[in-house]
């Protein structure tokens, strides 16, 4: 699993109802072990919820993100957790993609430079034990690409050669951690990251971290297109698949614009609830 400070915002009982009676259209009833399961993250999404860590003052990892692996995971073992932070870096890379399209400069350097300086260095190993090569020469192009504001076309063309190392090394995983169930499982893992970093950026109603809330916007955003890669070969996985999207549509007012307004009425509560009700849909594939 991946490390995470419980960032958790207050949710409404209303909200809690729905997730423990969230069922999936046309899928059979669930079996005891995801009875058990449902349960269990009802409970935890339940449970007292704490205020957000940069809030306060409590101690936080020195990025203030909980985006890193827990040291006790091994990523080249753990398909889940190494999939996952692949996808926080190619959720980094494609928020400071588009802040670059859209001329926000020093935003893009700041994203472009966080997955090389902060989450590769702990998957790297990895890549040995799974016999992949990486994609550091990749990472450091696109960082001087953006850095050296050498243009769109050349920013475009190494963002492009970056998604599809990214991509490559993405594959080095057993065939059955591709299965839809666990594409979804991983999107559950990272809406969870995105929903702290999304406690972080917004507390109170008020903007405290503009680029934890562009880093919360690329997370789900790369969780969408996992999704949409899912192949709905069954009735039953592209019900999945439908729900699993009209959830992370339901998330788009999080993000009004890539520069954050100076306040918001939106909720990290929604995204761990998104998070559970997309885990919950795994199950009825498993």
């Amino acid at each position: 699993m991946i490390k995470r400070t419980k960032l958790w915002t207050s949710i409404g009982a209303i909200t809690l109802v729905s997730v423990s009676t969230f069922s999936l259209s046309g899928c059979d009833a669930p079996s005891s072990k995801q009875a058990d399961t449902e349960q269990e993250i009802v409970q935890e999404t339940a449970g007292e919820v704490e205020a957000p860590a940069k809030a306060m003052n409590h101690s936080m990892p020195s990025n203030g993100e909980g985006e890193g692996a827990d040291s006790d995971v091994n990523l080249g073992r753990d398909d889940i957790a190494y999939l996952t932070q692949l996808a926080l870096m190619r959720g980094h890379l494609y928020v400071g993609h588009e802040l670059y399209k859209a001329g926000h400069m020093e935003h893009a350097k700041t994203h472009m430079k966080h997955p090389k300086s902060e989450l590769y260095a702990e998957v790297e190993p990895a890549f040995i034990v799974r016999g992949t090569s990486g994609f550091s020469t990749e990472l450091l192009s696109i960082s001087d690409a953006v850095e050296g504001e050498l243009g769109d076309s050349a920013v475009s063309s190494a963002y492009a050669t970056l998604v599809v190392a990214i991509a490559e090394n993405g594959a080095a995983v057993k065939a059955e951690s591709l299965a839809p169930a666990q594409k979804l499982k991983l999107v559950s893992e990272i809406l969870r990251v995105a929903g702290e970093e999304y406690a972080i950026a917004v507390v109170d109603g008020k903007m405290q971290n503009a680029h934890e809330y562009q880093d919360a916007l690329g997370f789900t955003a790369i969780a969408a297109d996992i999704v949409n890669e899912i192949d709905g070969g069954s009735a039953k996985v592209s019900s999945a698949k439908a729900s699993a999207l009209t959830l992370l549509a339901s998330l788009k007012p999080h993000w009004p614009s890539l520069i954050p307004p100076e306040t918001l009425t939106t909720k990290a509560s929604a995204l761990y609830v998104a998070a559970a009700k997309i885990e919950l849909l795994s199950l009825g594939l498993d």
